[in-house]
């Protein structure tokens, strides 16, 4: 009844901030309540709701997590190299029914919570199965990271390994990504004995940096008053339903990134969507089938 009342109040508190309640960020909000953890960084929240929401990427779990953030709903603090989110630790349910572990350990029936865990193994052979998918969405493989360190110090000698080149340095591996993997920060704040507090701030202030995976392609669909009346919100159902990703996400390939702008400055081609460096007028279905499975 406890997590309950609380659930009621965050979910209040995502209304008031405008943002629409969808089936995903309530199946979140469960895991996050349900957490015997006080904090929690998106990769732990990703790995819970790998079984448990079927389909959703790294990126929708970053995407949503800063919407809670920006709501009211989570806190966001730095900790051992990396950022970790918490709800209100005087009102995060403790020992709620169902959970693995309680708050009070003198009341854990230690046989039914023995056979709870027994009962979870069943589940381990998806979750590692599933670990390769989450190294292409997030990180790259051991063997890769190594090959990387090369290029990487390249990048640096290239610009002196000078502190007041870091970002021109940062944007040369931006470049090279599409995004800044954590991996690749970590390396530079060791090389260049720069604080990483610092690397993520100058991340974070820029908006041309990226903290979350992209797609190689960038697709964009103009949402303006002139292509909203001529069919852009069909325009953008259709590219949602081909590509099974919505606005603000990438497809688990990390082959697409699709966003919407309020202008493209071609409203006489209205509706109107652009793929990397190319505009296309109105394409049905089969044009857009065709288009994303042509393009490498």
């Amino acid at each position: 009844m406890k997590e309950q009342g609380f659930k009621s109040e965050l979910l209040a508190k995502l209304k008031k901030s405008g943002l629409k309640l969808t089936g995903t960020r309530e199946a979140l909000l469960d895991i996050i309540l349900r957490s015997p953890e006080k904090s929690f960084d998106a990769e732990d929240l990703f790995l819970s709701a790998a079984n448990t929401i079927p389909g959703t990427g790294i990126a929708t779990v970053y995407r949503n997590l800063s919407a809670f953030e920006k709501a009211g709903i989570l806190k966001k603090s730095y900790n051992e190299k990396r950022y970790e989110y918490y709800l209100d630790i005087k009102k995060h349910p403790q020992g709620a029914k169902g959970d693995m572990f309680k708050g009070d350990y003198e009341d854990v029936d230690f046989d039914s919570e023995l056979k709870k865990i027994k009962g979870m193994q069943s589940q381990l052979s998806d979750w590692i199965q599933g670990l390769n998918d989450i190294k292409k969405e997030k990180e790259i493989e051991l063997e890769n990271i190594i090959e990387d360190v090369t290029r990487l110090d390249e990048v640096i000698e290239k610009h002196g390994n000078q502190r007041e080149n870091l970002i021109q340095i940062m944007l040369d591996f931006q470049n090279e990504y599409n995004w800044l993997p954590k991996h690749v920060l970590f390396y530079v704040s060791k090389k260049m004995k720069v604080p990483l507090s610092d690397i993520y701030g100058i991340a974070s202030f820029y908006k041309f940096f990226n903290l979350e995976p992209r797609g190689r392609h960038s697709i964009l669909v103009c949402v303006g008053t002139a292509c909203h009346v001529r069919g852009s919100m069909d325009l953008l159902q259709r590219i949602v339903n081909v590509l099974e990703v919505n606005p603000g996400d990438t497809t688990k390939d990390l082959k697409f990134t699709l966003d919407t702008v309020n202008c493209l400055g071609c409203c006489a081609l209205g509706p109107v969507m652009k793929l990397d460096e190319t505009y296309y007028s109105n394409p049905t279905t089969k044009d857009l089938r065709k288009l994303f499975k042509d393009i490498k």
